[in-house]
């Protein structure tokens, strides 16, 4: 891990704390169990706008900042904070709306301790992965609700389903093995049917599941060069480097002038950006960048390993930026 200042770290624990103490205010006051709490939670939403301003305007790539999705949930969480508090203030909102409001104020408090768990993009990464795969499972999953749905619907009678909304609340809630028993089939077909679908979703839903699980186990193997990519294209992101930075970054490094660099040349990159690392890890990060499997990494490689979402770009420009000037 590279290591930050002590003020830098007493900053970041003073933080979280502020956030729990916020959000922990904000549910005392929505459970109405002390009063005069308001000052204290609206100077905690100050004290978080000022931060997140302060943090775009000492950010090196202002352009950037708001590719973030932490920065860009932290704003969104102080709007939801305070507009509707603004839309009461001119009288455009009840104060009985104003409370209803407020019951995501909790949940939008903790969104801001998000930038604190880098293993959450293991999580995105996993359902990315088994992204190809889910469409045609919950489709075929929404023809077996569908189907049961309306053989209940037929097999029972209005007094006990009435309509057909209530048939796919009563389908859905037996998939998912809740069983909040609000309904319950009355007749011997619909029960019949109750059965058949509750045999077929418990066998069906171990497919998705499992997909998913063993997505999340193989990332959850490979977390260390994921979790360096994520820091590596953070920090190049975040200095403000720009094409010709990393020209002259990637020529410093390539002392023999091939313009290629071996795993030893990239090894000397990271401590640049202020990274650390097992050199096995660095290896796989390595690996992951050399497309051509040559054992060495030229420019193109490079851009495109930190920023794929620009590949075809990329290998348009890549070379001619390798061009000595």
């Amino acid at each position: 891990r590279h290591r930050h200042s002590r003020s830098a770290v007493v900053f970041n624990c003073a933080r979280i704390v502020v956030i729990l103490v916020s959000a922990s205010l904000s549910m005392l006051d929505l459970c109405r169990a002390f009063d005069n709490l308001t000052p204290a939670i609206v100077i905690a939403e100050v004290a978080f706008i000022l931060e997140l301003i302060l943090r775009f305007l000492v950010c090196p790539n202002r352009h950037v900042f708001w590719f973030d999705a932490c920065n860009v949930l932290e704003l969104l969480a102080v709007i939801a904070s305070a507009l509707p508090k603004g839309l009461g203030a001119v009288s455009l909102l009840s104060a009985e709306a104003i409370y209803s409001c407020g019951a995501f104020a909790p949940f939008g408090i903790l969104l801001r301790l998000l930038r604190r768990f880098d293993h959450f993009k293991l999580l995105t990464s996993a359902f990315a992965c088994a992204a190809q795969a889910l469409p045609v499972l919950l489709y075929t999953l929404l023809l077996i609700a569908l189907f049961h749905a309306a053989a209940i619907f037929l097999c029972e009678p209005r007094d006990i389903i009435p309509t057909m909304q209530d048939s796919v609340w009563f389908t859905v809630v037996t998939i998912s093995t809740v069983g909040y028993g609000d309904i319950s089939p009355s007749t011997l077909p619909g029960r019949t049917v109750t059965l058949l679908l509750i045999v077929i979703s418990s066998l069906y839903m171990a497919i998705p599941i499992g997909i998913v699980g063993n997505a999340f186990s193989n990332v959850w193997e490979d977390r260390d060069r994921l979790l360096l990519m994520q820091q590596l294209r953070r920090r190049i992101a975040q200095s403000g480097l720009t094409s010709r930075d990393l020209v002259r970054m990637f020529r410093r490094l390539d002392r023999d002038g091939d313009n290629q660099l071996s795993f030893n040349e990239f090894k000397e990159l990271l401590p640049m950006m202020n990274i650390s690392m097992p050199d096995e890890v660095a290896f796989s990060v390595f690996q992951t960048f050399d497309d051509d499997g040559h054992g060495d990494i030229d420019f193109t490689e490079f851009l495109i390993g930190v920023f794929p979402a620009e590949r075809y770009y990329m290998t348009a420009v890549g070379s001619g930026m390798m061009t000595p000037t």
